[in-house]
């Protein structure tokens, strides 16, 4: 290491001294660089450059993908539930200052037996619907398979970042319906209902408590509730 000359206060440098005199260092030059690198262990992500590439960090970890998820959550929120016969698929908007106008749009069919529910980067999630719209797929696995592989694709090249959004897939295909989650690193769970966005794990624990598919009016009241009261609604039903 260069050496590193600086003025110290009288009062630090016989503090150091001590500190050498009764310590494991032989000189402070020593106990300087180990303060050094406890500082850069300590700092965070940035000061280790593990935020620019999509890379792991010692301890295993991909902070673009983590930050990814996090433009996620802080998106208004959007919800769904599956019910006997079909899924409801909701999106909270805000009106803005001219009432006339919304910044919806969450919502977007892919057939009349899929819809897909988007939050996080605007830009992001209609480049996954893009892509969605121009594959084949004949069942709701294969459709979930290709969003899952687009997030992880993004995910792999240094000069790419990973999609700062994350999808609902609602789908009544083959008579069945079912609510997928897929998240910026490309991971899929299937659930009865979910809720993702701002405030998101305040309330999926008490909402989604003990919830069962039941009526339509049940999976409804659910949505509704996930959304909150603030703003307006979009909402979908698909049914077998």
């Amino acid at each position: 290491m260069a050496e590193i000359r600086l003025a110290v206060p009288p009062e630090i440098d016989r503090y150091l001294d001590a500190l050498v005199r009764t310590g494991p260092f032989g000189t402070k030059a020593e106990l300087v660089r180990a303060a050094i690198v406890a500082y850069a262990q300590q700092a965070g992500p940035m000061a280790q450059d593990f935020d620019k590439v999509n890379h792991f960090s010692p301890d295993g970890r991909i902070y673009q993908i983590e930050y990814a998820r996090e433009s996620s959550r802080r998106g208004l929120p959007i919800a769904g539930a599956v019910f006997d016969k079909g899924v409801v698929l909701g999106a909270a908007y805000s009106a803005g200052p001219n009432p006339t106008v919304r910044s919806g749009g969450k919502i977007d069919r892919l057939s009349p037996h899929v819809a897909v529910l988007k939050v996080g980067l605007v830009a992001d999630g209609r480049s996954v619907v893009r892509h969605l719209r121009r594959q084949s797929w004949k069942s709701a696995d294969e459709l979930v398979d290709e969003a899952s592989r687009y997030f992880w694709e993004h995910t792999l090249k240094r000069e790419d970042r990973p999609l700062g959004c994350s999808l609902l897939i609602a789908s009544t295909l083959a008579h069945e319906p079912r609510l997928f989650a897929v998240d910026p690193s490309g991971s899929i769970g299937e659930m009865e209902a979910e809720v993702i966005g701002m405030g998101a794990d305040g309330l999926r624990e008490a909402a989604l408590k003990g919830y069962h598919r039941g009526k339509a009016k049940d999976a409804e009241g659910l949505v509704a509730r996930l959304l909150g009261k603030e703003g307006g609604r979009e909402v979908v039903r698909l049914e077998v």
